[in-house]
Formats: C-alpha cells, structure tokens, sequence
C-alpha cells in the first residue's frame, strides 16, 4: 500500500504517477543486478542525476562522457556513495569486462546514456496525467518561466525547470523530479539548432506552450530571423498535432502568424484588444528602477510592481498572466504571484546591484542582437544622477552577421543617451567604433578593462554589463564591487 492520491502501486509500476519500476528501466536497457530480490522492485518519486556529487541514497546515476570527464569513472563512487541505480554505456560496461554491480545495487546498460535519460524521462511524463506548459523563445525564457511559475504557485503545487536546465538532458532531468502531489509542470525549451525544438517537445509532451519572441539567437546555426521562426515555432506544430493550447505574444508579427490555425489559442500583448485575455498599460519605472504596470483582463486590472527592471519585462509578465490566468487565477492571485517574485542572487538578467552609491545592471548570462538593444533601453530608463555606462563584450554565436550585428549595436547607442561606453572582446570594437564621441575604449582583458572603469565610475553612476556567456563579464562584475568595498 502507498499513502498518495492513489491507494494502489501495482507490481509493475505501470501508469502510476510518480512511480519507476524495474520494469520500466527494462524498456530502456539491460538490467543487470546482482541479488535482485534484495532491489526495490519500486521506485516513487525517483532521484535522477548525472553529477556524482549529487547523487542520493536510492538515487539512479546516469553515466554521460562529456568533454571535460567521462561520468563511467565515477560508478564505484556513486555506488559507495549510496546509489541503486547506475545507467551506463554497453561500450563501456563490456570494456570493463561486464561487471557485476554490488548487491543490492543494478546496472541499466544502453547503447547510448544520453538517449537512455531521454527515454527514462519520457516514460516518467507518461504517467503524470498533468499540464505541462513549455516555455521557449529567442529572450526571456528563464524570467517568464520563472514567472508564470510564481503565479500558478499561488493555487497550484508547480514543478519548474530549475536554474538553466531547458536542453536535451536539463529537460528530461526536470521531468524526472516531477513529484506525486505536482499539480502542473512549468518547462524552459532552450534551443540553439533547427530541429532541436522537435526532440524537446516529444521529450516533454506539453499541453500548453508558450513562445516569447522571435529575436536573433544563435545566427551561426540558424542562420536568420526565418531561420530562428522555423525552428522555435516547430513547438507550435507539436501543439497542432496534440490539440494543445499555445500562448501567443500578439506584439511579436512573426508568432501572430505562425499561431494562426493552431486551435487553442490565448492571446495577449501590451495593447488592448478584444482578442487578448491580458493585457498592459501604465508602464513606468520607480526611482528605485523596479517596474510598475497596470495589468489588464476582461474581469477587471490590478496595479503590479515587479522586483525587475526594463520594460521589456512587461511582457513576459504579461503572459505569465495570460496563463495564470487561463488556469483560473483571479487577477489578485497573479499580482501576488508576480510581485512576490524576487530575482535570485547571481540572477545576471538585468540584476540590479547597488554598491557605494554606484548602480550596477549585471546582465552577464547571456546576449544577441535583441536583448543587448532592450539592456542598453533599461539602462537609458533607469533614474541616473550623473552618467549612464555601458560595459559590452561580445555577441557570440551569430556567425556571418557577426561584424553587422556588432556595428548596429554602435549606431543605435548613437541614438540613446548613453554617457560612456567601455566594449571587451573580439567583435565588440565595432561598436565602439561607431560611437567614438562616448567610447572610453576597448579592451582585450578584464583586468584592463576594471582598471579604466575604477579610474572613472563615481557615486550617482548607472553602469550596464552585457555580453554573451563566454566573455565572463560577471568576473568584472564582482572585482568592480569588492575593489570599491576595499576602497571604502
């Protein structure tokens, strides 16, 4: 007997959520197991991972080879450690001379792990009878995730993609922690090639999905704007095919007309409209840089003030809404929801951090076209009592267009009250060079580029720091705050 919402487990597991059996695992691979009899036959609300430092007692290993290390080096340690289940690959475990696992622990043997995840995951979603809503886009995944989470938080037991983990194993490892009292799951889909939106779908069966724009993301893959389109909006041919519901973002021209046909539509937008189920108006920033809106629907509107800043952000709040409240949240719920989320420490979309008088914007994750535009207009929103500085690095990952995105970048700070502008990187000096009046210069290393900002950065400064991922300007980030705590 189990103590859940169902009083039975059957012997096989089948069907009940939040429940693995061996019998499931069998459907993956082989199963080796030593002393079988003394294994759980059982496994609710199994613990999943492929770090061995996070491994649990009871918890199922999966074994990747990776760049940096091989996961198959870490069996004896995860087993010592407390794990029952390792999933490995049949070329390693014949290599190793097919290994008997210790008593009472078992091996799940398949050609490949990373597809073993994949089918494990697919068969845990199986058994969730539940909605499952799919967050992708160009920009503002993690934040209207996040969001749309804390909303539906307010009534609902919410499982949702923790930190980054939107690609082909972040997803099945989030389905894999879907719990027996989750109510509704809430998924990042983060693509970066054409067909990967394809093999995330079918991994997370959404019921609901949600795309936030159509930016220019991942150019050296996907080529352009008709590239990026095809490949995200694949989420809504999935939805077609399922009679799913999809979100759609009316401000975006590209989604309006890629939606149309699908049969379950939610619109919203930031005008009002008969069509959208919610909307804005009233759009400012706070002296403090928080966003205030007017957040509307047909049964009425509440006054919001979010925890984040640019007003790019509206929309993403705005369709956090849009499927709060298409669950049945009242417009009070999703105030709640919404204002009481707080971006985390280390957020680095637009955080904003004080220090000594100096504001700071840490941007840092990650960047495109797109999104360095909206970081350089909340900088240009943001209250400032003397200069506005941008700090950009470079825009990784856009391939041909890399040198036009990087100029175009320079022209429209050409058109926006930026002060000063400090660039790092490869590509970023084209920026700068289509601004010299505000370039304060260009940088090849952090240290150079801290020292310039220490000798001109004072109380009363706004300073933005955006670039992609792999230029680490979160780095100069957390030396520019601890060089002015030392000063002080």
């Amino acid at each position: 007997m189990y103590a859940g919402k169902r009083s039975w487990i059957s012997e096989r597991g089948e069907d009940v959520k939040g429940v693995l059996s061996i019998h499931d695992f069998r459907e993956v691979g082989e199963v080796i197991a030593f002393q079988a009899d003394s294994l759980p036959q059982l496994i609710v609300e199994p613990k999943v991972v492929i770090d061995s430092r996070e491994i649990t007692a009871g918890g199922i290993f999966v074994a990747l080879k990776g760049e940096r290390t091989d996961g198959h080096r870490y069996i004896s340690t995860v087993f010592d450690n407390g794990a029952s289940w390792a999933m490995v690959s049949r070329a390693w475990y014949e290599a190793a001379g097919s290994p008997e696992p210790p008593r009472g622990k078992g091996f799940i043997v398949t050609a490949d792990p990373v597809v073993g995840l994949q089918r494990l995951s697919t068969i845990y979603r199986r058994k969730f009878v539940i909605p499952v809503v799919a967050i992708g886009g160009s920009n503002g995944k993690t934040t209207t995730k996040e969001m749309a989470a804390s909303v539906l938080g307010t009534i609902f037991k919410v499982t949702v993609s923790q930190g980054n983990r939107n690609n082909h194993l972040g997803v099945p490892l989030t389905l894999l922690q879907l719990k027996r009292d989750t109510d509704i799951a809430v998924l990042e889909l983060g693509i970066n090639h054409p067909e990967e939106m394809v093999l995330l779908a079918d991994i997370a069966m959404p019921t609901h999905a949600l795309l936030t724009n159509i930016g220019h993301e991942h150019l050296e893959f996907l080529f352009d704007l008709d590239g990026v389109t095809a490949a995200e909006t694949k989420l809504y041919d999935y939805l077609r095919r399922s009679d799913g519901t999809a979100f759609i973002n009316t401000d975006d021209p590209r989604l309006r007309e890629a939606g149309m046909g699908i049969a379950g539509r939610v619109c919203y937008g930031t005008s009002e409209s008969s069509a959208h189920t919610c909307w804005a108006k009233e759009i400012s920033v706070e002296p403090d840089g928080r966003l205030s809106f007017c957040l509307c629907s047909v049964s009425g509107s509440e006054k919001v003030l979010l925890n984040f800043t640019g007003k790019h952000n509206v929309i993403n709040a705005v369709a956090a809404a849009a499927v709060g409240y298409s669950f049945g949240c009242s417009l009070r719920q999703i105030r709640e929801g919404l204002e009481g989320l707080v971006p985390f420490s280390g957020w680095k979309r637009l955080e904003v951090v004080d220090s000594f008088g100096l504001r700071i914007l840490n941007d840092t994750y990650n960047a495109n076209s797109d999104s360095m535009r909206l970081a350089i207009e909340a900088l240009c929103d943001m209250p400032c009592a003397r200069k506005r500085v941008a700090v950009l690095g470079d825009m990784l990952e856009l391939g041909l267009a890399g040198d036009v995105e990087h100029s175009r970048i320079g022209r429209y700070i050409q058109q926006r009250p930026v002060d000063l502008l400090f660039t790092l990187g490869e590509k970023a000096h084209l920026i700068c060079r289509e601004v010299p009046g505000v370039c304060g210069g260009h940088f090849e290393s952090h240290k150079q580029l801290l020292d310039a900002l220490l000798a001109v950065l004072c109380e009363g400064d706004v300073v933005l720091f955006k670039g992609s991922r792999g230029m680490k300007l979160e780095q100069v980030v957390e030396a520019l705050i601890t060089a002015r705590t030392i000063t002080r």
